[in-house]
């Protein structure tokens, strides 16, 4: 039982120190917005979606949309998380 315990705390320690979190509730639109331009079949797609929700929160990608119309710079967490997927997804 102890064993079990102390493997169960361990795991959790790890996945808590991985970085990943838990993705943050986005409304099935902005996916659907997202896809409109990095379509679902494509494995940075995926992957660029699933690292920005657990990233950024949904008001601050939508703020950072809105940025993005007006002064062209994208959110450095949004570009970082593209950049790692294209990295490790060579399409």
């Amino acid at each position: 039982m102890r064993w079990a315990f102390a493997a169960l705390l361990g795991l959790s320690m790890l996945a808590a120190c991985s970085g990943e979190h838990a993705p943050y509730p986005y409304p099935q639109s902005a996916h659907e917005r997202f896809a409109m331009s990095c379509p679902e079949d494509s494995a940075v797609c995926r992957c660029t979606w699933d690292k920005i929700t657990r990233t950024v929160t949904y008001e601050d990608y939508e703020a950072a949309l809105a940025r993005f119309r007006e002064t062209g710079l994208m959110e450095p967490r949004i570009t970082r998380a593209r950049t790692q997927c294209i990295e490790h997804n060579r399409e």
